[in-house]
């Protein structure tokens, strides 16, 4: 289980850790979310996975929906069922929802509804492997989410920078999607030991520059931009005292000297392949934590720095580049560097 897995798991946990099925009613109106949940059944089709979603029934029972100690739905979990339809505009009517995770449901598709954005409870947004297209709305800024998950869908058009006025977003992750434009330079922030940044956007048509507030954020757990169309110098996301453990900027159009750089103290994975990267393997390496390295297809030369870890990593680490020379390569010509 990765990192990333991990921390999903943990934000999971946190929301549940506050749920109840308590039979206790507050006074007034009870069950003021039954109503919505037939309505998002009927908006989802009817599907046999909410068969158990019937009138006259304990909704706080029912599966896939959990609910508070006052009765209120506070979580949506739907996983791997058949579902073909489109999302119902109708969950963003249950007011105290705090978390939604729907993963793994290829037959869902449409858009994601403009009414998420009225859930200003909502903390945890999961809609992962399923064939939602369209744009990512802006109204979600209205929210409070801290992670979010669009991985492995067909959304299309821009990462609206209106989410960088949610104040605890430190998750985000797109990938496996068609996205264009630029990254928003706050998307994710304010992390800390406890809680790092993670940001995940491979595999989208992004374009521009990574943007340098990413550098100055000292605790990053993940970013992963690979196979987009980005450009420029990416060193800034270097430096010994950051804590990035996974970094991967493969696939890109990025250029800049290696050389000197450190390597941040907690790395385990750099992937640099597929660049314009240009200078010589950095001796930070020597010392460093990395486990797995891909520094292949730049213009790197020079000789690579010998011994530490730099025996764990095989030719292919290195290949297709301008002129590298050493161990594990062929041996550099006598005199010649």
């Amino acid at each position: 289980m990765d990192a990333t897995h991990l921390l999903i798991l943990f934000l999971l946990s946190s929301q549940l850790i506050t749920m109840s099925l308590s039979s206790q009613s507050p006074q007034g109106n009870s069950d003021p979310d039954l109503p919505t949940l037939l309505k998002i059944k009927t908006q989802f089709g009817n599907p046999a996975a909410l068969a158990e979603w019937q009138p006259g029934t304990d909704h706080c029972g029912w599966p896939y929906a959990y609910c508070n100690q006052y009765r209120r739905v506070v979580a949506l979990f739907l996983e791997n069922v058949s579902i073909t339809s489109t999302l119902p505009p109708a969950i963003g009517e249950l007011d105290q929802l705090r978390t939604i995770n729907i993963v793994n449901i290829p037959g869902l598709h449409g858009p994601i509804p403009d009414s998420l954005g009225k859930l200003a409870h909502l903390s945890i947004l999961n809609v992962m492997v399923t064939s939602v297209s369209g744009s990512i709305p802006a109204s979600l800024s209205r929210t409070n989410l801290s992670s979010v998950s669009f991985f492995g869908n067909k959304l299309t058009g821009r990462i609206p920078t209106s989410l960088e006025k949610l104040p605890h977003l430190t998750f985000f992750d797109a990938a496996n999607n068609d996205l264009v434009g630029t990254i928003p330079p706050r998307l994710v922030h304010g992390g800390t030991p406890d809680r790092p940044l993670g940001l995940k956007l491979s595999n989208n048509r992004l374009s521009g520059t990574i943007p340098w507030l990413y550098g100055i954020e000292r605790y990053i757990m993940e970013f992963k931009v690979a196979n987009n169309q980005l450009a420029g110098d990416a060193s800034f996301l270097f430096g010994r005292r950051k804590t990035v453990d996974d970094l991967d900027l493969s696939g890109n159009r990025l250029r800049f000297n290696l050389t000197g750089l450190e390597m941040p103290r907690d790395l385990l994975f750099l992937n640099l392949s597929h660049n314009r990267i240009y200078g010589g393997v950095p001796a930070s390496l020597l010392e460093s934590r990395v486990v797995t390295l891909d520094l292949s297809y730049n213009e790197l030369c020079r000789e690579i720095p010998a011994g530490g870890r730099m025996g764990w990593f095989k030719a292919e680490a290195y290949g297709h580049n301008k002129c590298l020379c050493g161990t594990p390569l062929p041996p550099c010509a006598s005199g010649h560097y």
